[in-house]
């Protein structure tokens, strides 16, 4: 699965679930590293069932964040833009 608040030709930042352990495969994708932070967060409250996130996991989260281009799984048309 796949997460993004893109904005065409920036870069961003990228945070993968399966970075930090879970055998899974969504990513947060935003303009800042707080907001692919959120997105995770959120995606691990709802989906893996974690009530609390400590400050050291947050810290690990936050150590995991990578500039990136991101592309929706479906892949990328170059003349068109990304492929939702």
């Amino acid at each position: 699965m796949f997460v993004s608040g893109r904005r065409r030709n920036t870069m961003e930042k990228l945070l993968r679930c399966r970075d930090l352990g879970p055998d899974c495969e969504f990513e947060a994708c935003a303009e800042t590293a707080e907001d692919a932070l959120r997105i995770a967060v959120d995606h691990a409250r709802a989906m893996h069932g974690l009530k609390e996130i400590s400050e050291k996991d947050r810290r690990r989260a936050r150590a995991a964040i990578q500039d990136s281009f991101c592309v929706p799984m479906g892949g990328y048309n170059p003349g068109e833009g990304a492929l939702w």
